[in-house]
């Protein structure tokens, strides 16, 4: 797989020359994972973001009743793990491979030499950790009033 032309033609990195996608693709493990792997549990520090290339991962968050809820599945192209690279508090769900899945992985040091070798790639990051930060702040305060209206 030419991981260059994959992100060329992903729509959050489709704007980018190919010499800052070069320096993002040269940052990136690849990396294949069996049915059930667990990328990211809810509750501990994640590793890192994580571009689904192949396969699926489902996203299951646990209530505080013990239940677990499917949020969603993902397809290949869709990120995962994006606030793993700014914080240290631990997973919001659980992410896990469904069946056969072969990911691109980016560390949080490799997230931050970003910003000295491809500078709008790193930018682009943050403002797309900053969209998922709102998404979740959204989605707890609909989970808070939920409760509330229960009580």
């Amino acid at each position: 797989m030419d991981l260059k032309f994959f992100l060329k033609n992903l729509p959050a990195f489709e704007e980018f020359n190919a010499a800052h996608l070069d320096v993002f693709a040269n940052r990136l493990h690849i990396a294949e994972q069996e049915n059930g792997h667990a990328f990211i549990r809810q509750g501990e520090q994640g590793d890192g973001l994580y571009l689904l290339l192949e396969g699926a991962v489902s996203i299951v968050r646990r209530d505080a009743d013990g239940v677990d809820h499917e949020v969603r599945e993902l397809c290949g192209g869709e990120m995962f793990g994006i606030l793993s690279l700014v914080d240290d508090l631990p997973a919001s769900a659980t992410c896990t491979a469904h069946g056969k899945t072969k990911t691109a992985s980016l560390t949080r040091e490799a997230f931050r030499e970003l910003f000295q070798t491809a500078s709008p790639i790193g930018h682009h990051l943050q403002f797309m950790i900053a969209v998922q930060m709102a998404r979740d702040l959204q989605e707890a305060n609909k989970r808070s009033r939920a409760a509330l209206a229960k009580s």
